[in-house]
């Protein structure tokens, strides 16, 4: 299940993730991923009513906040993933 070249713990073989299969991962609530999602945090693909998120920008989102230095947390408000943006390349920096 886990990709051993990268060592991302999302299944490689699947194109796109849920929400709740992000939050699973994360050990966070859906709200959560929503709530980064909305802030532009977590970039993520409308599809009718429900989000699909890309492995990579997530595998993205923990790099940047694990380089920052900032590890999850169990209190609120210390693990702040608005700080690890990621940025496509047409995106200006």
């Amino acid at each position: 299940m886990s990709d051993t070249q990268t060592g991302s713990p999302f299944d490689v073989g699947k194109p796109f993730l849920s929400v709740p299969e992000v939050a699973a991962r994360l050990h966070v609530t859906s709200q959560t991923v929503r709530n980064w999602i909305d802030q532009g945090t977590l970039p993520a693909i409308r599809v009718g009513r429900a989000f699909r998120l890309n492995p990579r920008d997530v595998d993205d989102l923990l790099a940047r906040t694990n380089a920052a230095g900032v590890g999850r947390r169990s209190r609120r408000g210390v693990w702040e993933p608005a700080r690890a943006r990621i940025y496509r390349d047409s995106d200006s920096v």
